[in-house]
């Protein structure tokens, strides 16, 4: 595109595709900035590339995150120069600095906090900041940093800035599992006014351990057993009706939870667990409750 450009300067088309690149490149990097200080600055959260490193630099020395993604692009202006041409680096210098410059000047945005909820936020963030990516795609700009260095990757290599950032998605992905593991749990806490039935349940039915935890109502000030136990993704559903049988009532909800460790999840379970006051194990390995065991959530179950 460059070359057409030098070759048709003084075509007043080329001159207004020109400037319509221009104007979008000041309004995409606008919306980016915006996005980032509205949406992922608050939370602490971080954005890709190069404007993520500045965001660390920010959170740690409190160093302007426009003024870091100025400094940090250098070299990849340097970059864009030797192997993009004079265009695409004449483009890359005025979204680079534009966005590095919205960044700071819409730095106020933070203290909105327009969004309370982390998760809500990171969603509304993603689409933000994707849009504003889109429109620089769209119209052949970028906004410096790995923009740059996809543009390379696919001017040698003939792929998409997409597909780039996808198999970057996947690496980070990845190396997060073979670090946290793959195998998803999930913490449980079931409030309920019969928490040793379902804590039974949960024993006898799902095989997995559970916590009784105890609290207290904050508006009826009443004592309470809370419900504790680790289960598989799998098994969620099934957790949900057996509750739903016993407490149609209960309060449940669900976390994720990484790093799982212990008998039944990273070590196999034993062949035979001892007997206690509250569960006895027949020969083929069936646990069954005591009679007292079994009394007190019979009392329970007609409170």
């Amino acid at each position: 595109m460059g070359a057409n450009i030098r070759k048709h300067w003084n075509d007043p088309v080329c001159i207004q595709r020109v400037l319509f690149i221009l104007v979008i490149t000041l309004i995409g990097t606008f919306i980016y900035a915006a996005g980032l200080n509205i949406f992922l600055v608050p939370h602490h959260f971080l954005a890709g590339g190069v404007t993520g490193i500045a965001m660390i630099l920010y959170y740690l020395m409190d160093i302007p995150i426009g003024l870091s993604n100025l400094v940090l692009n250098i070299p990849v202006l340097i970059l864009s120069l030797k192997f993009m041409g004079k265009f695409y680096t004449v483009v890359t210098i005025l979204s680079t600095v534009s966005l590095s410059l919205f960044i700071d000047l819409t730095a106020f945005m933070a203290d909105w906090c327009v969004i309370s909820n982390p998760l809500v936020a990171a969603i509304s963030g993603g689409v933000v900041l994707g849009a504003a990516l889109g429109l620089l795609y769209r119209y052949n700009s970028n906004s410096g940093g790995l923009d740059v260095i996809g543009a390379v990757i696919k001017k040698f290599y003939n792929l998409e800035i997409g597909y780039v950032v996808f198999a970057m998605y996947i690496n980070a992905t990845v190396s997060s599992r073979i670090v946290i593991g793959f195998a998803q749990r999930k913490a449980a806490f079931i409030v309920s006014d019969k928490p040793l039935e379902v804590a039974d349940t949960i024993l006898r039915n799902i095989h997995h351990g559970a916590t009784l935890l105890y609290g207290q109502g904050g508006f009826s000030g009443k004592d309470k057993k809370i419900v504790f136990a680790i289960v598989d993704l799998t098994q969620v559903t099934k957790l949900r009706h057996f509750i739903e049988d016993i407490d149609p009532h209960a309060f449940l909800f669900i976390m994720n939870t990484t790093d799982v460790i212990g008998r039944g999840f990273t070590s196999p379970l034993t062949p035979k667990l001892p007997g206690t006051t509250r569960y006895t194990f027949g020969a083929d390995g069936k646990m069954t409750p005591t009679r007292s065991w079994s009394w007190e959530m019979e009392q329970e179950s007609h409170k």
